[in-house]
């Protein structure tokens, strides 16, 4: 066990991942703390700046993982500027949080870093998006900003369907994404990426009467070893979004595989069973903490 303490911060109540990371963490560190990350207070005044939990200074920990869905990226990017400016250690800047969390931000990204990405449009009126959706071929994939999971993500079959869905998501000011839907198997492929490898991939099917395979849509999991130019592919988008530890989902079509989304907040329900990238992870922060 080394004497290093860490710093791990996400919902209210940690999930399943969360709990499998700390169950691993507490095998090699010598001090885990979890915190949820919307009870954490900054304060900054003449003198000094300071991030606490209840009564706790949080900034001498030696490394902080990120638990922060999309939910919590508002505050969460506030929390992880304090640690840029103070030198904490940790997988990921500030900037990343506001990256990742926003799928038009993040495939302009991937798309600047020449990571191939399907053809996506953002829209913000009404108007808008009726003439666009009036050029496009079907089905079509219509998606909200912010959602995760699969939440937010839905098939079009149809103009008028697609028309009918974005007025009524306009009515709950939704700033939505339009794209391109990529002719697959029912199926994507999900590599693990830390420190910069390919640890560990699967690929997720999806359910009956479904088009998305995340694992909180009912999707399937099925272990395989993902070829070197999906592991390219991965790593190169992980690289683009600046994050040490990232799962990075892809589509293979006949024009070549096409990156659909990076997760800086991944689950591994579908992973562990095949490899422990909970382990792998911890391993990953021990060795910086060691630097």
């Amino acid at each position: 066990m080394i004497k290093k303490s860490l710093l791990i911060i996400g919902a209210k109540n940690a999930g399943i991942t969360t709990k499998t990371i700390i169950k691993e963490a507490e095998k090699v560190f010598y001090k885990v703390k979890y915190v949820p990350l919307n009870d954490i207070v900054l304060k900054i005044n003449e003198k000094s700046s300071e991030m606490f939990y209840k009564k706790e200074n949080l900034s001498n920990y030696d490394y902080c993982l990120p638990r922060i869905d999309a939910a919590r990226a508002q505050h969460g990017y506030h929390v992880i500027k304090f640690m840029d400016i103070k030198g904490m250690k940790k997988p990921y800047s500030a900037e990343t949080v506001l990256i990742a969390h926003n799928k038009f931000m993040s495939l302009d990204v991937l798309k600047r870093a020449g990571v191939p990405v399907p053809e996506t449009y953002l829209v913000s009126s009404i108007e808008s998006a009726k003439l666009l959706l009036k050029k496009m071929k079907y089905p079509v994939i219509i998606k909200i900003v912010s959602g995760f999971g699969g939440r937010g993500v839905m098939l079009l079959e149809n103009l008028e369907a697609a028309i009918s869905v974005v007025e009524t998501l306009k009515l709950m000011r939704q700033q939505l994404i339009i794209e391109e839907y990529v002719k697959n198997k029912k199926e994507d492929k999900r590599a693990y990426v830390i420190g910069g490898r390919v640890v560990a991939g699967y690929r997720r099917k999806c359910k009956k009467d479904e088009f998305r395979s995340n694992i909180l849509a009912g999707g399937t999991a099925e272990y395989i070893t993902l070829s070197e130019e999906l592991q390219d592919i991965a790593i190169k988008a992980a690289s683009a979004i600046d994050s040490d530890i990232v799962a990075v989902d892809m589509l293979e079509s006949k024009d070549g595989p096409k990156v659909i989304e990076v997760n800086i907040n991944p689950g591994l329900k579908g992973i562990q069973p095949f490899v422990n990238v909970a382990k792998l992870i911890v391993e990953y922060m021990a060795s910086k903490v060691e630097e």
